[in-house]
């Protein structure tokens, strides 16, 4: 007759990651009768962490180890470590570009994006760091994807487009930015477009349809940004020109009121 440690073990092995309330839910199907966190905590997790089988990435999130697996040698999911830190979240930024494909540079950061009252401070685990980000709104614009026995909640193709824009720090600066949008492949311009036009930030929608027009010209997968489209962005445009980078010696580009670094498009080309 298998332990009931072994058998809270062999439910949680196919998590890979679990939170203590994964563990608390697992539990409550194998022990008779009601226990207690603290209960849980003291009888089935401390030992499995003493025996090896998890290992603490911090405090009330571990790492469920196979019985080939050691804990020098193995090798996290970035991207469901960052699933479990929090409930009310989405994968945004650089890392939703990671979980799309097409980020061009591995990042050992992960991007999770958290409203003020969820916050968490960055944590190491391996070689990898979480970081939270603050947004106003976690549930527009995202979507729920199936990935190794969990679920991830993950901004939209066109949310993640318009955010890395917008806060390109977290997209890894401009040329990582661009580069890794030309491969973002299934993207709705239509709905990019109304998207846009809901923002509320002078600068973004001279920013959009610049990078837009850029990647018609450099991507297949916005061939079919026609002028139609862009031309809708360009009519919300008022006031002064605006600057893609301060501090840069620009030009400036009479079609989206914005100066552009002299040298920005030829650093692209030899990325």
């Amino acid at each position: 007759m298998v332990k009931k440690t072994e058998a809270l073990y062999n439910a949680l092995l196919p998590l890979k990651i679990a939170s203590f309330d994964d563990i608390v839910q697992k539990a409550s199907n194998i022990i008779e009768g009601s226990a207690n966190r603290k209960y849980i905590y003291r009888k089935y997790v401390k030992r499995l962490i003493e025996t090896g089988k998890l290992q603490t990435i911090r405090k009330g999130l571990y790492t469920v180890l196979s019985p080939l697996e050691t804990p020098e040698k193995y090798e996290p999911d970035k991207l469901l470590i960052a699933s479990k830190i929090r409930k009310e979240y989405y994968l945004g930024f650089h890392t939703a570009l990671d979980y799309y494909g097409c980020a061009y540079s591995a990042f050992n950061e992960a991007y999770i994006c958290v409203e003020a009252a969820d916050r968490f401070d960055p944590f190491h685990y391996k070689r990898f760091t979480f970081k939270p980000v603050f947004v106003k709104d976690t549930a527009s614009q995202i979507v729920e994807k199936p990935y190794r026995h969990s679920l991830l909640r993950v901004s939209s193709k066109e949310r993640t487009f318009i955010e890395c824009i917008n806060r390109v720090q977290y997209a890894g600066g401009w040329e990582e930015c661009i580069k890794s949008l030309e491969s973002l492949s299934g993207i709705d311009i239509e709905k990019l477009v109304s998207l846009t036009l809901s923002q509320k930030r002078k600068t973004l929608p001279r920013r959009i349809g610049y990078v837009l027009e850029l990647l018609r010209n450099r991507s297949p997968f916005y061939e079919h940004a026609d002028d139609n489209m862009l031309n809708k962005i360009k009519a919300t445009i008022m006031g002064p020109p605006q600057y893609l980078i301060r501090g840069k010696k620009s030009r400036l580009n009479k079609r989206w009121n914005l100066y552009i670094p002299e040298d920005f498009e030829e650093k692209l080309r030899g990325i």
